[in-house]
């Protein structure tokens, strides 16, 4: 392991390292009272309440939580740690024995008995950033591959057929693909009102013209039997998040299993995309065929083109993808999600600002012809006011999931892939040069164009602008807090979910050179990965701050701070994963060539150093070691 040492003593801390430092501490401060407030005097949530039968809603309660983990790992207090484990596991508890409608539990085996990938994705980043923070627990490894083995074609749920290579329902889980009642699943808190005026019809053939005749109760559960008949079996896009849960069984394992189920499962949707014309089908049936259940039509399926659009169809082939970048070690599957938003771009209409700016408006739902009620705001409409639809596509509006276009960028580090975040740059919103730190979106994306923008070179502040955000959405959930002084009166499964105090982003792109990963099942992407052999855990030591400035095709640059008044030192990682390699580093006038994963640096009190790295990216197998 090569070894360097900081020289450079400071008068005064950077103030992104005081920020850095103060949100570690804050963070553990605010989690402490959270759980105080919120769980019972075991630890565990106070939803769902005695009594209550349902499907939904173990997925918010574990995203209360699921980042806590993760800043462990990036340098927080192991207090972080022992919370999270702590509410976990009463969750889990509380969930086993909430009864469905079909005789079993909501959590079966500790993993939800039946539920989408949507929703599955958003659970189970808790269970992946425990391997980031604990990966040589006997527990979290063992959850990590039975979790996956559950879709290996030999379990006894059934969810995959290894012959034809398809997840055998929309919903799946511990339980299998058997148990789907969409009157139960699309259950809302909300109602009707939203989950059909928001998103519209899903078909134009079926009994109704319009989202108002699906306020009726008798008329919405009309529609619910349609959806079982044609939404219940087979396989949709979405199924392609569980390769983020063999690839996390690969990174504690190394098992050649779990990689080649990642590898086979996405060259089968790649093979049905190209048997369909360059577009990827929402619905294949369990035969394998393109709309089995569907009337033959390769649009309709759940969470489908005609029924979210884009922003459910683009989530699993780009988490697919960079899963299988990572395993592989080439970019090549990247061509997948790629080629699909590009058929949306070369389906778009620009529109001008009136300031020299245009603003391309992709299609984000295919459908047949009808008129569409859409109640999400920026969509275009025809002369007569309804939703524009053209040659089938409709819902025109900006790209509303930058997260897909910048993690094709990022995984690729092509000019090409960031010339395609910019012509995808919505001029209507917020400057790429400024940070809101009003509470921000429960997956926490919106500035990450304000962060390419500073590995730009055009927004310099951001690493000051975007800590002080997080540090006000903590106070913000602070307040809230005392106001409330404890859990609702009546609960719902997002209370947890909704008062998290936890926010990381800021933290895994500065200190990491890491985006936010996708929200809905994937895993952390990373340029570095930082440890501290003195207490022999993972994150940067106490008192240490880093900041990537540069992420490009060459490497990265990091500056490392020690503002506290011991020594400390750093073990730094390439990748998340140990993926990529070290092939030459510079500082000062020292240039050295190197063929390492990890180096170590010194850090004497108050001083710095300022590393430029050079990466061959993804050479390596990746691996959850720690690197110590």
């Amino acid at each position: 392991m090569a070894e360097f040492e900081a020289e450079t003593a400071l008068c005064e801390p950077p103030e992104w390292v005081t920020l850095q430092r103060a949100l570690f501490a804050l963070s553990t401060s605010a989690v402490d009272r959270f759980v105080e407030l919120y769980m019972t005097d075991n630890g565990a949530p106070v939803w769902p309440p005695d009594g209550h039968e349902g499907i939904d809603g173990f997925d918010d309660l574990i995203e209360g939580i699921y980042n806590w983990p993760l800043l462990y790992a990036m340098g927080g207090d192991r207090g972080l740690l022992e919370q999270a484990c702590t509410v976990y596991e009463g969750a889990v508890e509380r969930a086993s024995r909430t009864p469905t409608p079909f005789g079993h539990a909501m959590v079966e085996a500790e993993f939800e008995a039946c539920r989408d990938w949507f929703h599955l994705g958003e659970g189970n980043l808790f269970t992946y950033n425990m391997g980031l923070a604990m990966p040589d627990d006997a527990d979290v490894r063992e959850r990590a591959t039975r979790f996956a083995d559950m879709y290996r074609p030999d379990h006894p749920a059934a969810n995959y057929d290894g012959e034809r290579r398809l997840v055998r329902g929309p919903m799946n889980g511990s339980m299998g693909p058997e148990y789907t009642d969409f009157s139960a699943y699309e259950h809302h808190p909300y109602g009707a009102d939203y989950r059909w005026a928001r998103h519209g019809l899903p078909w134009r053939d079926g009994p109704f013209d319009s989202t108002e005749e699906l306020l009726d109760p008798a008329n919405e559960s009309t529609l619910f039997e349609l959806m079982d008949k044609r939404c219940s079996t087979g396989d949709i896009p979405l199924n392609l998040n569980i390769t983020s849960l063999m690839t996390n069984a690969y990174l504690h394992t190394g098992e050649a299993a779990y990689r080649e189920w990642v590898f086979d499962y996405l060259a089968a949707w790649r093979e049905r995309t190209a048997a369909n014309d360059g577009i990827i089908p929402d619905n294949v049936g369990r035969s394998g065929a393109i709309g089995e259940s569907n009337d033959g039509s390769w649009y309709g399926g759940y969470y489908g083109w005609s029924w979210g659009g884009w922003h459910y169809v683009g989530i699993g082939p780009t988490v697919a993808a960079e899963n299988a970048v990572l395993l592989g070690g080439e970019t090549a599957p990247l061509d997948f999600p790629r080629a699909q938003l590009d058929r949306l771009i070369d389906n778009a209409i620009a529109v001008p600002d009136g300031a020299g700016n245009e603003t391309l408006y992709l299609p984000h739902k295919y459908g047949d012809p009808g008129p569409y009620q859409y109640d999400e705001g920026g969509v275009l409409t025809d002369d007569d006011g309804s939703v524009l639809y053209r040659d089938g596509f409709y819902a025109f509006q900006p790209h509303s999931d930058p997260p897909y276009a910048i993690h094709l960028w990022y995984m690729s580090l092509d000019d090409d892939d960031r010339e395609r975040v910019r012509r995808l740059r919505n001029h209507d919103s917020k400057p790429w040069s400024r940070v809101d730190p009003t509470p921000s979106t429960k997956h926490g994306a919106g500035e990450e164009y304000a962060w390419l923008s500073y590995l730009d070179g055009a927004y310099p502040d951001y690493p000051v602008a975007a800590l002080q955000a997080a540090r006000s959405r903590l106070y913000h959930q602070c307040r809230r807090m005392d106001k409330e002084g404890g859990p609702p009166e009546s609960p719902s499964e997002d209370y947890c979910r909704d008062r998290n105090p936890v926010f990381h982003r800021a933290l895994l792109q500065l200190t990491m050179g890491a985006p936010q990963p996708i929200y809905y099942g994937g895993l952390v992407m990373a340029q570095l990965r930082h440890f501290d052999p003195d207490r022999g855990r993972p994150g940067l030591p106490p008192g240490v701050g880093a900041l990537v400035s540069r992420v490009n095709d060459d490497g990265v640059t990091v500056q490392f701070v020690n503002a506290g008044v011991t020594a400390r030192t750093v073990c730094t990682q390439a990748g998340a994963y140990g993926e990529h390699r070290i092939t030459g580093l510079e500082h000062g006038d020292e240039s050295v060539d190197l063929d390492t994963k990890t180096i170590r640096v010194g850090l004497p009190s108050a001083s710095t150093i300022t590393l430029d790295i050079d990466l061959d990216r993804f050479v390596n197998d990746p691996s959850y070691e720690q690197s110590l």
